[in-house]
């Protein structure tokens, strides 16, 4: 048995679980037979003979029975499963240079490997990120960390790739569970594999690590034999890879387990690349640098590039980096992109991704403009209004992210796309399809194939052109976009000839752009964008003559007259007037643009004048104004305003009286308004309260929030209009006493950001009445402001429990009633805060000219959670004496800033008893305030 045991081992073949207890026992029999004395003396002595015939008929006993064991262990020989752990090979091979720990990606790394620990509540992770960027490559050393310490009694991996398989996914992983599966039928061979699972799982003993790699399309775990649910009798976790968020989503992984891979940085990128090619040339060195940051971060362009360089001549790594300056990059990650690229599936979504490649290299590219553009190519099927494409054009920059062609921005308004992405792209506008010329560089030196009429894009940076090139024709241009055209550049007059397909025209910052009449230009033009154009000396009554525009942008350009041919433009659905300040808008134009969904007049710019409303354009707007779905309009005090507007289709909106708004295309709908509560309630902008998210009022007569609400005679009882408020800014309201009723406070379920500021009369933030409110909640509130109210005398004074859980700035400015933040006895009067109101996650305190403040915060809690400083700034509180007049220790543990300016009364900072140091525990002794 021994031998045969030694045999299977060699082979690898499974040594049946009893054979080890066998040989056990065996080993504990030979043991006592070796031990049984020899000399029975005299035959006389019954004793002592009968003592040994005893041992000696137990030993027989012992051995008939592991005889019959013998016979019962099953020696089928079965070879041993590959996924099994303990049968796994120890590797040989050195670790590859990729399995570098990158520090940029530790906190990915440690995420990831503590989600695979068995006691983790985490069923499925996954490593997601674009196309190259060392997903694989860190699995493989999660996976390697996980055998390592044994984690898992099987690990089974399967690299699913483009085209899913369920056939052949099963095949692999009846590999690692060494269960046969000759069977043809899917369904059958799942139920094969369930079984197999559950003879290894021994009862859920055994845990399994299920590794899917290259996951471009759902797989569904019930094919593989699998529950999609936790604890089915099979104790297993997943750890997938994929550059679809999407097809990670499918498969149920939470949202919180999908890890994103990114990029490296800089000092990371030159690293990785020295691993693989070395070189003590200063001049190559330089060039390698030029290279790496060619490859913007992704490590298998930096591995390609060095591994092709490796021991090549100076001139092929100069020809490598003119390569990459020209977007050359067949040789880098193209076929990575290409797949990615395939992928996609919709045309839409493909369209949208091509369209991004008309911008400049490493540019915030503007959701919106791509909006405009898809519109005029007519990209979006079956959309039948703006509203629809933008939903439909965020949908695809959606999917484009989740797939990781493009990349977030710091802005939502905008998107980025990876250099080697865009080097993509531009390498397949070359292709017939797609022709198209784009160039931002040096456009000096751009050319093209006068004979090559398939061209159906041209964007272009001008800067340092004098002339547009004159022998050039365009039959099949469908959009033209220029970009930087100093006062230098002219244009030929027949420039826009031939161009009969030309849909969108698009000029950003051209001093001089050449307008294009009926004449001149297509009949298909449906797309006209003016952006930061030098209009103003410009006769833009030619525009008028384009009778199948549908979306005119004039945006920043400095025009200052709209003439009333523009009104000939009845197809016009969108028109943008953003930043055109002082214009004068000509009578008649809005009565005549029957179809405007999308209106745009804000001044974004400080102290430049709004749009000039005659009461006949406001009149003409209100008749309009049933129709459009977005309205940005900004009106000056003691201007002509809109009146009789009619908001019912209204969806996107940002409406400012007597205020400016600053930011451009906002996504938040936004109500600014400095107006008298009759003018308010006239003017029915408060119809818009329920849809709108950010709110601005300086309303000097409103007495609370639900004086100014639209009154329902059908719905008394209806809930507040407050409903999607995430900003509030009250200021300046003289006669308002409080600003919520708890009717109002219990639907401000959203509300993250709170000022108020200015408003004499306010004595305090939320009034009950008679009522004794229990607990008042605001779940949401993050950010709190309290500034030049005299006479506040509390939150609110008539109610047990006031919470605020996540608030983590509060700031409070000349409230002159109070002697302390938080009282320290539980009914002192002259604090802020009670002791009901709860903050556990505040951080930061900003406290100023509050003459009367002697203290700020004492340092006994009764809260269930412990308030964790990290910036405290106190400045013009002349009564103060000292910050934390009681034990502060446990406040500086994570405190890390701290100003206190122009308190000449101060005695101390903090007042730190002796007795009270030990007894906070050295963890609270650690803090790295800065003073």
């Amino acid at each position: 048995m021994v031998e045969k045991m030694r045999q299977n081992i060699s082979n690898n073949l499974e040594v049946p679980v009893q054979v080890g207890g066998w040989l056990g026992d065996v080993e504990k029999i030979n043991a006592k037979v070796e031990n049984v004395s020899r000399d029975t003396g005299s035959c006389f002595n019954i004793k002592i003979r009968y003592r040994a015939g005893r041992n000696a008929f137990e030993i027989n006993e012992e051995i008939d029975s592991v005889m019959r064991r013998y016979k019962e262990i099953n020696r089928a020989d079965h070879p041993i499963p590959p996924g099994r752990v303990d049968s796994m090979k120890p590797s040989t091979s050195t670790p590859s240079a990729e399995h570098n720990d990158f520090q940029s990606r530790e906190v990915t790394f440690t995420k990831a490997l503590k989600a695979l620990d068995p006691n983790h509540k985490s069923h499925m992770i996954a490593l997601c990120g674009m196309g190259g960027v060392g997903k694989t490559t860190m699995m493989q050393r999660l996976k390697k960390i996980a055998e390592e310490k044994k984690m898992f009694k099987f690990i089974v991996e399967v690299v699913i790739g483009e085209k899913t398989d369920p056939i052949s996914i099963q095949e692999a992983i009846s590999y690692y569970l060494s269960v046969e599966l000759s069977e043809k039928n899917k369904s059958v061979r799942a139920n094969k594999l369930r079984r197999g699972f559950k003879a290894k799982s021994d009862g859920g003993k055994n845990k399994f690590l299920i590794v899917l790699d290259d996951v471009w399309q759902s797989v569904d775990l019930e094919d593989i034999g699998l529950s999609p649910f936790p604890n089915q009798c099979v104790d297993f976790k997943v750890l997938l890879t994929s550059r679809d968020r999407n097809v990670c989503t499918m498969m149920g992984v939470e949202g919180n387990s999908i890890l994103h891979v990114g990029l490296l940085i800089d000092s990371e990128e030159h690293r990785l690349f020295l691993q693989f090619v070395e070189t003590s040339d200063h001049e190559l060195h330089k060039i390698g640098e030029d290279i790496v940051k060619k490859c913007c971060g992704l490590p298998i362009s930096i591995k390609t590039m060095a591994c092709t360089l490796r021991d090549k001549s100076k001139d092929a790594w100069k020809d490598a980096l003119f390569r990459l300056e020209h977007h050359d990059i067949e040789n880098v990650a193209s076929k990575v992109f290409k797949t990615s690229y395939e992928n996609l599936q919709d045309d839409e979504t493909k369209s949208t991704f091509l369209l991004c490649g008309l911008f400049p290299e490493d540019f915030n590219i503007p959701t919106e403009e791509l909006v405009r553009y898809g519109w005029g190519l007519k990209l979006f099927k079956k959309v039948y209004t703006i509203r629809e494409a933008r939903t439909r054009l965020n949908t695809c920059i959606e999917r484009l992210i989740h797939t990781n062609l493009l990349l977030e921005s710091v802005d939502v308004r905008w998107v980025k796309m990876h250099d080697l992405v865009r080097a993509f792209v531009l390498g397949m506008y070359s292709k017939v399809e797609h022709a198209s010329i784009v160039n931002h560089g040096n456009t000096l030196e751009w050319h093209v194939d006068d004979t090559d009429d398939s061209y159906k894009r041209l964007s272009l940076t001008c800067k340092s052109m004098s002339e547009f090139p004159r022998d050039l024709k365009f039959p099949n241009l469908m959009i033209l976009k220029l970009i930087h055209g100093d006062k230098f550049l002219r244009f030929p007059q027949d420039f826009y000839e031939g161009m009969g397909k030309l849909q969108v025209i698009s000029y950003n910052k051209m001093k001089y752009p050449l307008l294009p009449s009926s004449f001149q230009c297509s009949t298909n033009l449906r797309v006209l964008h003016l952006h930061e154009c030098s209009l103003r000396m410009f006769d833009c009554s030619c525009i008028g003559n384009l009778l199948n525009l549908e979306m005119l942008s004039f945006a920043d350009s400095g025009i200052e007259w709209l003439p009333s041919t523009i009104g000939n433009l009845k197809k016009i659905r969108l028109l943008d007037l953003t930043n055109c300040h002082g214009l004068c808008i000509a009578n008649g134009v809005f009565k005549k643009l029957v179809k405007l969904e999308e209106l745009y007049m804000r001044v974004v710019r400080q102290h430049r004048k709004a749009v000039n409303l005659t009461e006949d354009n406001c009149n003409e707007m209100a008749e309009r104004s049933k129709d459009p779905s977005a309205l940005e309009l900004e009106v000056c005090k003691n201007s002509v305003q809109p009146k009789n507007m009619s908001f019912e289709k209204l969806q996107r909106f940002q409406i400012s009286v007597g205020h400016s708004i600053k930011s451009r295309h906002s996504y938040e709908n936004t109500l600014k308004l400095v107006v008298q509560k009759g003018e308010l309630l006239e003017s029915r902008m408060n119809e818009l309260f329920k849809k709108t998210e950010v709110l601005c009022l300086s309303v000097g007569d409103m007495n609370d929030l639900e004086d100014i609400e639209v009154k329902s005679s059908s719905q008394p009882f209806q809930s507040s209009s407050f409903y999607h408020l995430r900003v509030l800014v009250v200021s300046k309201c003289a006669e308002l006493k409080h600003l919520f009723t708890p009717g109002v406070t219990n639907t401000l379920k959203k509300l993250e950001h709170l000022e108020v500021y200015k408003c004499d009369n306010m004595e305090e933030l939320i009034h009950t009445g008679d009522s004794e409110e229990e607990t008042i909640t605001f779940p949401k509130l993050k950010f709190l402001s309290l500034c030049g109210l005299p006479k506040l005398s509390g939150l609110c004074n008539n109610v047990k429990i006031i919470e605020l859980p996540q608030l983590m700035e509060l700031e409070l400015d000349n409230i002159p009633g109070f002697t302390s933040i938080y009282p320290m006895k539980k009914y002192e009067t002259s604090s802020l805060l009670k002791e009901e109101v709860l903050i556990p996650k505040l951080e930061k305190l900003h406290v100023s000219s509050m003459w009367n403040l002697k203290e700020i915060w004492p340092c006994e809690f009764k809260t269930s959670e412990e308030v964790k400083f990290r910036e405290i700034e106190v400045s013009n509180c002349d009564k103060l004496v000292n910050l934390f007049p009681h034990k502060p220790i446990s406040l500086l543990h994570h405190l890390e800033e701290l100003q206190v300016k122009n308190c000449g009364s101060i005695e101390s900072l903090f007042n730190i008893h002796l007795d009270c140091v030990g007894a906070t525990g050295d963890e609270y002794n650690n803090s790295g305030v800065r003073v």
